[in-house]
């Protein structure tokens, strides 16, 4: 009776086992969007001042992220915005439905974000702030990528660091073919470790955060927030009339690519190379 029991408890535990159950960190919403399980933790976030390309206003910092999140496994491509508000705004929408969704301002995004919430009878999408966004694309590394450090800002050479994760000026235009800049479709460069593509590269992304443009002196220009102090608990920057972007365009150079690359727009901006991710709260 016992090896009865044990073979019927090893059968039942084999099933957790499969590839299918193996996905429970995955959520598919009902548009097709996957969203990848962030567990809470504690990172490093901004950049060492020995790192290539840094900028003032990286200043390195503890920060803590209290809950877990799930993060869009990609950019919102054409065909999920067209799915869901039945127009397509991208510059590129000949490409094709899985290349990401662009030219869309910040306010928008906030109103697809509504509609989706709306659509699904919850209030759990939203934006990620710019902390999530930085810990989501570090995902335990603390070099300038990803996936190893800096080493050049040039269009004619790889980066070793970006060149199989990332479109960027090099390989997004200057190579194939040559002189063509544009985005290309998600998911065709490799993920992350923690799963989640195009971070580095490919459309610049659209974070929660406000923030200011020039420090108090007035002497530099860049994003200027109150919330990079060390041992922060979830901060979210809501002072300011401009919105925080991360993550570089497929037309720039590595140098715009890194974890720690901050940059803003006013929220009624569109541009090309400009689109977002989304969050979804547990």
């Amino acid at each position: 009776m016992k090896s009865i029991v044990t073979a019927i408890f090893i059968s039942f535990l084999s099933l957790f086992l499969q590839p299918g159950f193996a996905q429970t960190n995955i959520y598919t919403n009902k548009l097709g969007m996957r969203f990848i399980l962030i567990s809470n933790g504690t990172f490093l976030m901004g950049s060492p001042e020995s790192e290539k390309g840094r900028q003032w206003n990286e200043k390195r910092h503890r920060v803590v992220i209290s809950k877990s999140f799930y993060m869009g496994e990609t950019e919102v491509t054409q065909g999920q915005w067209e799915k869901l508000v039945g127009f397509n705004p991208s510059s590129f929408s000949g490409l094709g439905k899985t290349y990401p969704v662009d030219s869309v301002s910040w306010n928008e995004c906030i109103e697809f974000i509504r509609v989706l919430n709306d659509w699904e009878g919850t209030n759990k999408y939203r934006l990620p702030t710019e902390a999530e966004w930085e810990y989501a694309c570090r995902a335990g590394s603390t070099t300038a990528f990803a996936q190893g450090p800096v080493t050049t800002f040039s269009c004619n050479e790889p980066e070793p660091a970006l060149i199989n994760m990332a479109w960027y000026c090099y390989n997004s235009g200057i190579q194939n073919p040559s002189r063509d800049f544009k985005p290309h479709p998600v998911k065709t460069s490799a993920p992350n470790k923690w799963g989640l593509y195009d971070m580095h590269g490919n459309a610049q992304e659209w974070v929660l955060d406000s923030c200011k443009w020039r420090n108090f002196w007035r002497t530099r220009v860049g994003v200027v927030t109150d919330t990079y102090k060390d041992n922060i608990v979830d901060p979210l920057s809501q002072i300011g009339n401009h919105k925080i972007i991360r993550g570089g365009g497929w037309y720039q150079t590595s140098k715009y690519q890194r974890s720690a690359y901050r940059s803003y727009y006013k929220p009624g901006v569109k541009r090309n190379s400009l689109g977002f991710r989304i969050v979804r709260m547990q």
